[in-house]
Order: structure tokens, then C-alpha cells, then sequence
């Protein structure tokens, strides 16, 4: 059992210093107006690069909607949703289209309309948003004006026209061409092959990219304990930069008849068995080298019932961190928002964890937010000197998905990402638009969804990757030939791109 009384008197002195940054910012915000003159929802689908794959998925083609809010000022804020807006964001919309002169500055607007508001704002005060939150913050220095990112690479199917396949062969080709490019990180997602086949591929993707270049590798909590444990040592002459998430972590939900209430510990309402789960990262951290990443323990925290994870109204649980040390480096979201994602790195940097920030499939203008955000709060200019108390190399490079896209929506198409980083604008907000055309090119319709739906049922029909699993979910013999594909699942809500209703859940029963 741990002392934490530390970490209890640290998170209220943090709640303290936020409630004043919330009001620093309604005074920078005093006396200014934008109000509502259009609000632009548009959903796109855009083709990947190759088709999609990781865990039994076959994805041609991913959907994101933008919302653009058009003021009678003149400023246009912009932002993006995975998939779709929420209903909190269209009730949000439809209350702004009903009151012409309620101002879209209000606080009350930032977590429905988020990357938008937060792009009026920086407009409304002409400051970036990583100047302007690095200010808010007072994190003390202008944080740097470029991001570095690990390009995240996965085994992936070959499109209709036969290309950009990601093999088990030609993984380390792919990874090397992405160390060429600049990235100073590559990342492997390692859920498609065998458990155990995955020492061959993280061995041979070393040897491709050379020493300079950091490897890490996510098996998506795919991996039982012991199978985390001989691959982990298998792959320590690897120089790992770290591992995310080895292990699984339970599903109550899985275990319970329909219709029976599953218990939630301190009504945290978790899809996961924290106390199991931590329990064996906590081990698996005790007994090998390399380091464990987490988007779970960040470190841990619970909302209360019915709060939104932008709220800010989250607590650390005290109750896991009292009795484990899971994880050497958060890895949270920016759905905590500026406010929460401040707060967890704050707690994370006075535990004593490295730091970096969790992906998402994006766009790139997500891209670019993600990467204000780590700038502006992941980053320190502390130096560590012949004395305790600092915080030397704290920051990892973040995840970039992105690369995985083949087309972007704002003005001037996808990032160049040669040089392996995001180089921030100097513009105020986040300085990126919409491009029309792009838009209208991509904009999601039935049609082009049922052309995507088709390729994604072919493959679905005879799931066959290029290295076939040896074992079921169950860990017996398969039989040879393609798996059996029964239910989409996590970690994206697949059936609603191509506009399906079916229930998905965070696991799955295939594999027959």
C-alpha cells in the first residue's frame, strides 16, 4: 500500500489553480462578441492507405464530420469529429441557430463545440493556440514550434487496385521508409499476427530502421500475461521505447447474463476490471525492462455518473494508485480537453511519468490540435542539474495516424510530414481550413459508402492475412483457412461509417 497523501494535496492545489485559469480566461474573453451567422456540418469519407486492419477489421475507407461556424464578425471556427457529431453538439448547434445574438465566446460552448470554439477563441484573442494555451497555463516559456511524432504503422490489407498492402514480409521495408522520411519514432501495432510472431517482425523492423530511431509497439491489450511476458523478453535486445498496453484487460459486460446490472466499482461505470488489470501490469512492469505504456493509468482516474471526460470533473483513483504502480508513461486523450489533459500531466510529471499523448484516427487538422496541445502542456523547460526535484526528459514523440489516410480535407491536402514532425503556424487559433472542393470530392453519401461496405463484405468473406493465426480466441488449434469474422468491434464504431445499425461492443466473439 502506497502513501499518496502527497498526491491528494497536489490534484486540490491543482483544482485550485484551474477554477483561476477558467476565470483568466473569461477576462481575456470580457467584452467580446461572436455571434452566429452560418454553422457548415459536413461528413466525409476518405479512402485509407491500403485498407485498415488491426484486429480482425477491414476498413477501406474512414468518415469525419467538420463543423464550421460561421460568425457575422468574419471569423470561421473549424473542427473535426471521428465519424459523426454527437447529440450534445447538434443540441448545441441547434440552440445557437435558434439565438442569433448568444456569443459564441460563452464557456458553456467549449465541450460540445470544442476544436471550433477553441479556434474562435485563438482567433478572437490573435494568439496560436499553443502560445495562447501555454499563457493560460502559465507554464513560464513559449513551448517549441515543433512537434515530433512516431508514425504508427500496421500490417494492412492491399486496396481494389492491389496496393499499399503491409505484409508480414515487407513490414520493416514500410518502417524504414517512414525512418527516412524523418520520423524519429516508428510504432508497430502489434495485433494482427500470432502472438509469438511478432518477436520475429519487432526484431527485423529494428534491424531495418537502424539504432538512431525509437521503436515501440502496441498489441492492444491482445496478449494474455504470459504471453506478455515471454514476448517482452524475447524482443529486450530491441531497445524498446516502450510497450503500450501488453496485456488484456477484462469486459464484465462479457460475463454477465443480458439484462443483469454489471457493478462498477465507485460508480466509475469502467468497460474494464482495473483491480485484475493493473494488478498484472504492475507485475509485468516489476519484472522486465522495458518501459509500459498506458491510456488507462495516466495515471487512473474516475468521473463522476453522467460526466463527460472534457468536463473536467474527473478524480484520480486513489483506491489503484494506494495499491499499484502500473505504467512508466501516460499516454491520455485530448477528449480530457485543455483543462483535464493540464491537470493529468501535472499529476503525471509530480509521480514522477514520462509523458506523451494517445492518438486517435484523425485528419489533420485533429492532428494539428493534438499537436498544440502537447507543446503547449506536454513539453518542459526544466533542466536536470546536480540537484532533485526536476524533471529530465520527460517527452516522448506523439503517435501519428495520419499517414495511414490517403487524402486530407483542408486547404492544401495532407501534411507534409517529411522531417517527421508538425511545424506550428503562427496564425491565431489553429490557422487551418476547410478546402471546398476537398470537401465536395470526399463529402459521405450512400453511394460511396455501399462501394466501400462491398470491398470491406469481399474481404470480410474470406479473412485471410498474409500470416494466419495457429490458434482461436480460445487459444486451441484453428483449422486452416480464413478466420470467421461474425462482429465488428472497438476500436471504432465500424458499423456507423458505412451506415449500419448494429450494436458493437469492445470485444469479439470470432475466430472460429
Amino acid at each position: 500500500m502506497h502513501c499518496i497523501d502527497d498526491v491528494r494535496d497536489f490534484n486540490r492545489m491543482l483544482r485550485r489553480r484551474s477554477d483561476g485559469f477558467r476565470q483568466k480566461l473569461r477576462d481575456w474573453l470580457a467584452g467580446k462578441t461572436l455571434t452566429l451567422a452560418e454553422a457548415r456540418v459536413s461528413r466525409v469519407l476518405v479512402p485509407m492507405v491500403g485498407i485498415y486492419t488491426p484486429g480482425f477489421q477491414a476498413l477501406p475507407a474512414c468518415s469525419w464530420t467538420f463543423v464550421e461556424l460561421v460568425t457575422n464578425e468574419g471569423l470561421v471556427g473549424t473542427g473535426e469529429w471521428q465519424i459523426d457529431i454527437g447529440d450534445d453538439t447538434r443540441a448545441c448547434l441547434d440552440r445557437l441557430r435558434g439565438d442569433a445574438n448568444h456569443n459564441l465566446l460563452d464557456l458553456e460552448h467549449e465541450q460540445p463545440l470544442y476544436m471550433a470554439w477553441w479556434d474562435l477563441v485563438g482567433q478572437a484573442l490573435g494568439r496560436p493556440l499553443h502560445l495562447l494555451w501555454a499563457d493560460l497555463f502559465e507554464r513560464g516559456f513559449d513551448p517549441p514550434g515543433r512537434v515530433p511524432m512516431a508514425a504508427y504503422t500496421w500490417q494492412r490489407f492491399a486496396d481494389a487496385q492491389g496496393r499499399d498492402a503491409v505484409t508480414f514480409e515487407t513490414w520493416p521495408d514500410h518502417a524504414k521508409m517512414q525512418a527516412e522520411l524523418g520520423f524519429p519514432a516508428i510504432k508497430m501495432s502489434c495485433a494482427a499476427y500470432q502472438p509469438e510472431d511478432h518477436i520475429e517482425v519487432i526484431h527485423r523492423v529494428r534491424e531495418a530502421i537502424g539504432p538512431d530511431v525509437r521503436l515501440r509497439f502496441d498489441p492492444h491489450g491482445t496478449w494474455n500475461l504470459a504471453e506478455a511476458r515471454r514476448i517482452l523478453r524475447a524482443v529486450e535486445d530491441c531497445d524498446i521505447e516502450f510497450v503500450e498496453q501488453p496485456v488484456c484487460a477484462l469486459l464484465p459486460r462479457l460475463f454477465y447474463p443480458e439484462g443483469e446490472p454489471v457493478p462498477q466499482r465507485s460508480g466509475d461505470g469502467r468497460g474494464f476490471q482495473a483491480e485484475y488489470y493493473f494488478r498484472y501490469m504492475t507485475q509485468l512492469r516489476q519484472e522486465q525492462p522495458i518501459p509500459l505504456s498506458c491510456h488507462w493509468w495516466t495515471p487512473p482516474i474516475v468521473y463522476p455518473p453522467g460526466a463527460s471526460p472534457a468536463s473536467d470533473r474527473w478524480e484520480p483513483d486513489w483506491t489503484m494508485m494506494q495499491l499499484y504502480d502500473a505504467a512508466d508513461i501516460a499516454s491520455p486523450d485530448i477528449g480530457l480537453g485543455p483543462w483535464g489533459l493540464w491537470r493529468l500531466y501535472e499529476l503525471a510529471r509530480f509521480m514522477g511519468m514520462r509523458l506523451t499523448l494517445h492518438s486517435n484516427f484523425e485528419l489533420c487538422l485533429q492532428l494539428y490540435f493534438r499537436c498544440a496541445m502537447a507543446a503547449a502542456l506536454m513539453t518542459d523547460r526544466q533542466s536536470a542539474g546536480l540537484y532533485m526535484g526536476s524533471a529530465p526528459r520527460p517527452c516522448h514523440p506523439i503517435d501519428n495516424e495520419t499517414i495511414q489516410v490517403s487524402d486530407d480535407v483542408i486547404e492544401g491536402g495532407q501534411f507534409d510530414f517529411t522531417g517527421g514532425h508538425v511545424r506550428l503556424t503562427d496564425a491565431p487559433g489553429h490557422g487551418l481550413k476547410l478546402d471546398p472542393q476537398r470537401v465536395e470530392k470526399y463529402r459521405y453519401t450512400k453511394e460511396a459508402a455501399d462501394a466501400h461496405k462491398a470491398q470491406e463484405q469481399k474481404l470480410y468473406s474470406n479473412y485471410m492475412i498474409d500470416r494466419p493465426r495457429r490458434t482461436t480466441q480460445s487459444g486451441w488449434p484453428k483449422p486452416p483457412g480464413p478466420e470467421s469474422v461474425d462482429r465488428h468491434f472497438f476500436p471504432y464504431e465500424i458499423a456507423k461509417i458505412f451506415g449500419e445499425d448494429e450494436t458493437q461492443e469492445v470485444d469479439v466473439k470470432l475466430n472460429r
